[in-house]
């Protein structure tokens, strides 16, 4: 089974399971109130396939350019999962660029299909698992199993329509910001 690195938070949910976030190591936001908009971005999961633990080769990922140093914090998920062969429904996890861990089927230990649903948009940032993206601006969301049952075969398959929902504030950046103030000042002097 896959340790936890730094937090596991139990998250109730409208699940058959309850699903568990991990955080990794220093990399939570400051939970702070967002600079500039929140908005949300939908990725469609259907026809990804869970392969074998963490970094292996054949692991499917997508990539999502959501801007450089967005503030992600919330995310939501309608996804319908069917394992393969003995795969238990708890052994597929989402890792979102190392920070963040998703596992909607957690306590589903067995193998069929089920679907999960968060129900809305979990706040992330209400339970200090927000994080921050680089300057490259790309979230980029790894499928693993915490246990590989035959290594190099699929284990899991998210079904058609399967989705999930990332929130994220947008964060100008510093020469936008230095814009915004001189413009501030500008109009400031303009009305006097």
């Amino acid at each position: 089974m896959k340790i936890a690195i730094t937090a596991i938070a139990a998250i109730a949910g409208a699940a058959t399971a309850s699903p568990y976030f991990t955080a990794a190591n220093g990399n939570q936001g400051v939970g702070s109130a967002p600079a500039g908009a929140v908005a949300t971005v939908t990725l469609d999961l259907s026809g990804v396939n869970s392969w074998d633990l963490q970094f292996a080769a054949v692991n499917e990922s997508m990539s999502a350019a959501i801007g450089a140093n967005a503030h992600i914090v919330g995310i939501g998920w309608d996804v319908s999962l069917s394992t393969v062969g003995a795969s238990w429904l708890s052994e597929p996890v989402m890792a979102f660029n190392a920070d963040l861990f998703l596992t909607v089927g957690t306590g589903d230990d067995f193998a069929g299909t089920a679907s999960y649903s968060s129900g809305g948009i979990f706040d992330l940032a209400g339970t200090g698992l927000d994080f921050f993206l680089d300057a490259g601006g790309l979230l980029n969301i790894e499928f693993f199993e915490n246990f590989d049952d035959v290594s190099g075969a699929i284990d899991a398959t998210y079904g058609a329509g399967s989705s999930i929902q990332i929130q994220y504030a947008a964060i100008p950046a510093p020469g936008a910001l230095a814009m915004l103030g001189l413009g501030g000042i500008v109009a400031g002097r303009r009305r006097r």
